[in-house]
């Protein structure tokens, strides 16, 4: 055999046997569905509808309702003290669509030095959107998108 043979068969074990030792480096899980800069572009307060949030997003991984009604105590002044209960409404009448995403790396050997960590640690990235919808007219009020590494 030549010197170049034997040269290139070096180079392609190497490069075979560090391909394989990388390729098995991260384990990856994810929750939940990914969160498209481009649909939230497309959100417009007071304009969008809840119809249309659900076709662009899908069904949301949590709803919170607010508009509660809640008893309220008043005293009344004067000689017999009495006590009066009346219903008052606590927040806006809305429903908050919650999306998440959330995806986790963790590392498996010892030649992973992304972010200088080591075998075992796990790198996690969360996205969370909020949309307040407005429970009477179904038109976005409001909404909030947050990315956390």
């Amino acid at each position: 055999m030549k010197k170049g043979t034997i040269a290139l068969f070096g180079f392609v074990g190497t490069t075979l046997i560090a391909g394989l030792l990388l390729s098995g480096c991260i384990s990856l899980s994810t929750q939940g569905s990914r969160i498209e800069d481009s649909l939230i572009a497309k959100i417009e307060k007071g304009k969008t509808t809840k119809a249309e949030i659900l076709k662009c997003f899908g069904a949301p991984d949590q709803i919170i309702q607010t508009g509660i009604t809640a008893e309220a105590k008043t005293a009344i002044e004067g000689d017999k003290n009495l006590t009066s209960q009346q219903n008052v409404s606590i927040g806006k009448n809305q429903e908050v669509y919650i999306y998440e995403y959330v995806e986790n790396r963790t590392t498996k050997n010892i030649y992973e030095v992304r972010f200088g960590t080591g075998p075992g640690a796990t790198i996690s990235k969360k996205n969370t959107l909020m949309i307040w919808i407005d429970k009477d007219t179904g038109i976005v009020q409001d909404y909030g998108y947050k990315k956390e590494i």
